[in-house]
């Protein structure tokens, strides 16, 4: 019995190298424009001056042109685009928020950034009730840039009546026969 030599190439019964197919396997791809409407928008934000971070008035001005670009631009407002918005990493906006640095020393400018981060949260929960976010997006979003856990509580409580023996122990564990 002979074999069939293999030759590189496209597979047999496959189709012409021009057609193409249409994925059905739930990926996710770019339409033409994406990318660069992203790309835009992030350089919007990019680009915006440096403020003083402890003067509430231009805190609380850079929020709303911040929402105000999200809205011009249909983009969903995020933690990480907020932070760039203030030429920041996500992590030092993070570090802000839980005042575990000395970023902010002004409290109201703190209120208002907080204020622009739970509405950021509002929001991821409202898209995700509304079937507007992969469930698997919106649970890392959430867990990823709001602090949401999945935690299991075990309470152990120490059972002191009685007085607990070495053969005691070996008889729970099945190595002793009675």
């Amino acid at each position: 019995m002979e074999q069939e030599k293999r030759t590189r190439g496209r597979p047999k019964g496959s189709t012409d190298k021009t057609e193409r197919k249409k994925r059905t396997d739930g990926a996710i791809t770019a339409k033409p424009g994406e990318n660069t409407k992203f790309i835009l928008h992030d350089m919007k934000l990019m680009n915006l001056p440096d403020i003083d971070i402890n003067n509430p008035s231009q805190v609380k001005q850079r929020i709303n042109e911040y929402f105000s670009i999200c809205a011009e631009d249909d983009t969903k407002p995020s933690v990480a685009s907020l932070a760039l918005s203030f030429h920041i990493s996500r992590h030092d906006l993070f570090n802000w928020l839980n005042e575990r640095s000395e970023g902010i020393k002004n409290q109201e400018s703190l209120r208002t950034l907080k204020t622009a981060y739970n509405t950021i949260n509002s929001y991821y929960e409202h898209m995700m009730n509304n079937g507007k976010i992969n469930p698997v997006a919106g649970i890392f979003l959430m867990k990823n840039n709001m602090g949401y856990k999945d935690t299991t509580d075990y309470i152990v409580t120490a059972n002191q009546d009685k007085q607990v023996t070495l053969p005691d122990i070996a008889n729970r564990a099945g190595l002793l026969s009675e």
